[in-house]
């Protein structure tokens, strides 16, 4: 029980400040330069890197750890001016698990990690995540398959996941560091 509170914890945090950093920074920094970008495309979705993460390490489990932290930034967002409609966290999770889920299934990790580091592993999970998260929100957004938008999601999904995978990088090589400068 103790592990669940803490992966639920860890989840939501991460996922929070990833989701804040899109809405508090990139989204008016994308309005202020590309401003015929539709207020519900993000150009750079953070999130979609946390959402990998989660379904990689805790399995199905990660929909119930994330499905709180996106309704809570769902409404924060309605809050900011961004319409987002009510079945998009659920639609977004679903999408991410089912990339999730196709990856393991058709590549397997073992076969493929004597092919590829990791990191290309997840960006696998992340790519397919977000195709399929692109055309769920674009049927829910414009109530048909929009070619244009759901490019958008895709783009904004996956430059997200390699932004948020470049930030996570040094946050642990600087965590490294202050253990090799505290132990020494």
């Amino acid at each position: 029980m103790k592990d669940l509170i803490h992966n639920f914890l860890i989840v939501s945090v991460a996922y929070i400040t990833a989701f804040s950093l899109t809405l508090g920074f990139i989204v008016p920094l994308q309005q202020i330069l590309l401003s015929n970008v539709i207020s519900e495309l993000s150009v750079l979705f953070l999130p979609h890197g946390v959402r990998v993460l989660a379904f990689y390490f805790l399995g199905w489990r990660a929909v119930i750890f994330l499905l709180p932290a996106s309704y809570l930034m769902n409404f924060l967002s309605s809050q900011a001016g961004i319409t987002l409609d009510p079945w998009a966290p659920v639609v977004s999770l679903i999408g991410c698990y089912l990339g999730f889920v196709l990856t393991i299934r058709f590549f397997p990790e073992d076969v493929l990690h004597r092919q590829f580091p990791r990191w290309q592993y997840f960006g696998l999970i992340a790519l397919l995540g977000s195709i399929l998260n692109s055309l769920g929100n674009t049927v829910l957004l414009k109530h048909e398959l929009d070619f244009l938008v759901a490019t958008g999601f895709l783009f904004g999904d996956m430059a997200g996941f390699f932004v948020c995978f470049l930030i996570l990088m040094y946050v642990f090589r600087f965590a490294r560091l202050l253990t090799e400068v505290n132990d020494a």
